[in-house]
This record gives C-alpha cells, structure tokens and sequence, in this order.
C-alpha cells in the first residue's frame, strides 16, 4: 500500500521558494475566497506552501481546517506536469461548510489541471 503522508519533499519550507512562486507565476486560479498561484520546478514531485492569515480566516479551528483540507485533497490530485503551488486564503473561506469547501478546492485543483496541461501543449 502507497505511502500516504505528506512529507517535507511536497512542502514550500523556506520563505525564498514562496517568494520564486510569488514573483514568477506562470498558471493562477483565482476565487473570490482563494487564489492559487504556480510556477513549473523541475523536479519530479509538486510542492504546496499554505497562506492562510489570520485576517482572512479568523479563528485557529477554521485555519486549521482549511490547510487539512487543502493538503489531503493536493494530495489526491494528479497535476499533469511538477510545479511549486501557493495556495492563498481569501476573505470568508473559513466560513463555507466542510463539504462546499472540499468542493470549492477539489474544483479549483481541476481548473489548475486543465490550465496547465494547456499551457504544456502551447510549450510543446
């Protein structure tokens, strides 16, 4: 049986790799409650760093909940190509229930997909 933890090798850790993502985003998905940012590695696995401020998600329950939902679902989906993934917490996104919100970021994980794997055939 596969491994299924999310180990420091799928993570953004120092404040640099953010930074690279921020500055050189090539796919973005946007939500009025979340925006996901990304840029190719070229290494073989994808990586996810997590912003999710206390401003936009407000208590420690909530903000808790929505990292554990977005790193079990990035781990389930398959991205078509490695990329580095900045995954943004907008205003009220700790206030959707738990099944609108597994929803809401399953659906952008899908649109995240299908813009880069478009953007790989324009490259190719």
């Amino acid at each position: 049986m596969p491994r299924a933890g999310f180990g420091k090798d799928r993570r953004l850790l120092k404040p640099f790799e953010f930074k690279k993502v921020f500055d050189n985003n090539s796919v973005r998905v946007a939500h009025p409650n979340l925006l996901i940012l990304s840029e190719p590695n070229g290494t073989e696995t994808s990586r996810l760093g997590l912003v999710i401020g206390k401003k936009n998600v407000p208590t420690a329950v909530a903000r808790n909940r929505v990292k554990r939902v977005v790193r079990e679902t990035f781990r389930l989906t398959a991205l078509p190509v490695p990329v580095d993934i900045v995954f943004l917490a907008r205003k009220d996104l700790g206030k959707l229930s738990a099944t609108a919100l597994a929803a809401l970021i399953q659906q952008s994980w899908g649109r995240l997909s299908a813009r880069l794997d478009k953007e790989g055939k324009h490259d190719a």
